[in-house]
């Protein structure tokens, strides 16, 4: 092979060899491309479930009477999709408890709502009850009237009880796995108004002896 032939190579070999370590030097020096993810806002908690009103007085009312209270959702800032209520109450307390669901016009989720499930146990004064919008609604946002509550105090019944909403409880928002719930007021029930008679003491004379005894 003539001279020249060879240092040619040789030189390209060089070249070649430098040009291929620079190129790995390049790619080895690029920082890899991340992907900016936007992070998600944190859901503002700002529903609250209650009862209207959130006291009554059934101490002079007849036993044989059937009192309703309201349930109420107030979601404020939130849009939410449906309302999940726990409830617990007392057994011995309160009977014949029924939950009734409030899906006429002036209702907060109106007459296209569905009720998921609205089970009420009196065995153990456990109540589950979801209400939430239709494929065909909206979103909502307000304060409104979700269910009614209807129940009797039990047969000598004394003292208060109280009707509580779980931790169980939720407020649905769309598209999100967190509840939109940010407190709960319970129902207080007077029963029975419990008073003790007044302590009046005795004073005993004593009887006189006949003159002549």
């Amino acid at each position: 092979m003539p001279k020249k032939t060879t240092i040619l190579i040789l030189i390209l070999s060089v070249v070649t060899g430098i040009l291929l370590f620079l190129a790995v030097r390049s790619e080895t020096g690029k920082q890899p491309t991340t992907a900016t993810v936007p992070t998600k806002k944190p859901l503002e908690k700002t529903a609250k479930v209650f009862f209207s009103p959130a006291n009554i007085d059934l101490s002079t009312g007849s036993a044989t009477s059937s009192p309703t209270v309201d349930i109420f959702v107030d979601t404020g800032n939130s849009e939410i999709a449906g309302v999940q209520a726990e409830i617990q109450y007392d057994p011995n307390a309160l009977v014949n408890v029924k939950l009734f669901p409030s899906v006429d016009a002036s209702s907060f989720f109106g007459t296209d709502s569905i009720i998921l499930f609205n089970d009420v146990i009196q065995e153990s004064g456990r109540i589950s009850y979801a209400i939430a919008i239709s494929s065909n609604q909206r979103p909502k946002k307000g304060v409104g009237k979700i269910a009614t509550f209807s129940f009797q105090k039990a047969f000598n019944s004394r003292g208060a009880t109280t009707v509580a909403f779980l931790e169980k409880t939720l407020v649905t928002v769309l598209g999100e796995n967190e509840s939109a719930l940010k407190e709960t007021m319970p129902l207080n029930i007077v029963l029975s108004t419990q008073t003790t008679s007044p302590f009046v003491p005795v004073t005993i004379f004593p009887t006189a002896t006949p003159a002549g005894q």
